[in-house]
């Protein structure tokens, strides 16, 4: 943890400074307790930017074949990395998450499971793996979205919307239909955020305009 607080420290001015982002909905992280933070996954960046964005320290699932690298483990790691093989999942990676979660910490999770840049209006598909997690966990999960690709010194946006919990599927056997239709409920708390977001953007500029052409 240590090692984290430094490296956040060091990293945080830089990422803030070149990868400028605003975050709107910051207060709908909660502070206290377990949660499992979804957002769209875009670029190597992601990571980097949400973190700095947060204090407390999330786990992140990330490919195994990273932590071959002895050095390169212990950082990831000392970051909340929790190693898995996409291709197929251990339990001890599932278990080493859900023990975090009931420990009361975050989960960053990236629901599509590679990188995608998603056009405005494009839907979003989701792996089954957060609506695992977030039924046997019953954690609240915080819907985000990354507006677009972190790319140095452009301006970027991370929308963060309101928690919720699938309660409703408590003690349900997780058949493929019922992670299914768990992760489309996921996966609309997202692209809803994307969606309310660009349409208040496009009130705004046509009132803006509305306004110009009156002065006029």
């Amino acid at each position: 943890m240590f090692f984290y607080r430094v490296s956040h420290a060091i990293v945080y001015l830089p990422t803030a400074v070149f990868y400028p982002t605003k975050v709107i909905g910051k207060k709908n992280v909660p502070k206290k307790g377990s949660a499992i933070l979804c957002c769209n996954h875009r670029s190597n960046m992601d990571v980097v930017v949400i973190e700095t964005k947060f204090y407390r320290r999330p786990y992140i699932l990330s490919k195994h074949t990273l932590f071959k690298n002895k050095f390169v483990g212990a950082v990831l790691k000392s970051y909340g990395g929790i190693p898995v093989n996409r291709e197929q999942v251990g339990v001890s990676s599932i278990k080493q998450a859900l023990d975090a979660l009931k420990n009361g910490e975050r989960l960053l999770l990236f629901p599509e499971g590679t990188r995608k840049d998603i056009t405005d209006g494009e839907n979003m598909s989701l792996k089954n793996g957060t609506a695992m997690f977030a039924i046997k966990s019953q954690a609240p999960i915080v819907p985000m979205w990354l507006l677009k690709k972190p790319k140095f010194c452009r301006r970027n946006v991370l929308l963060v919307g309101k928690p919720f919990v699938l309660d409703e599927f408590a003690g349900q056997k997780l058949t493929k239909e019922v992670l299914e239709k768990a992760s489309n409920i996921i996966s609309q708390s997202m692209q809803k955020l994307r969606d309310d977001y660009l349409k208040q953007k496009e009130e705004k500029n046509k009132k803006k305009l509305e306004k110009k052409a009156i002065e006029q």
